[in-house]
């Protein structure tokens, strides 16, 4: 009787746990662009560190970027320099697009000292190369 109820159980819960979580390539595509703006509302949270990137538009009008990053913690595992973005700095991004309007996937912003600032995530190989050769150049 038990059995049955913890069945059931997971049975209904399965699509909250499914929704809890969410894998990048349901969220972004493989198309990358490269956008120059201004970070605002820079948030280090989890599950997702994000943060808006303000792009000029040649029209006069601006559009707002919602740009996604690792969790916090993760990015603090990895020893991410928190420091090297801050709200109301103009920064060049690369990242992939989101399937949702204005959404990007970060993957790598240039500083306007000429620094570049990435993630060590597996999802962003292709933008520093692969392998032990990709760690080295975080270090």
């Amino acid at each position: 009787m038990v059995s049955k109820y913890l069945w059931a159980a997971t049975v209904f819960a399965m699509p909250f746990a499914a929704r809890a979580h969410h894998s990048v390539a349901l969220n972004f595509s493989q198309d990358e662009i490269v956008l120059e703006g201004t970070i605002t509302n820079l948030r280090w949270i989890n599950p997702h560190a994000s943060f808006v990137l303000e792009v000029d538009n040649d029209d006069g009008t601006t559009d707002q970027w919602l740009v996604e990053m690792l969790a916090k913690i993760a990015l603090d595992r990895q020893g991410f320099n928190f420091d090297s973005l801050a709200e109301g700095m103009d920064i060049q991004l690369t990242g992939r697009v989101g399937y949702r309007d204005f959404t990007l996937r970060f993957g790598e912003a240039i500083t306007p000292d000429g620094t570049s600032v990435r993630e060590r995530s597996p999802l962003n190989q292709r933008f520093r190369g692969s392998g032990a050769e990709a760690d080295s150049e975080e270090q």
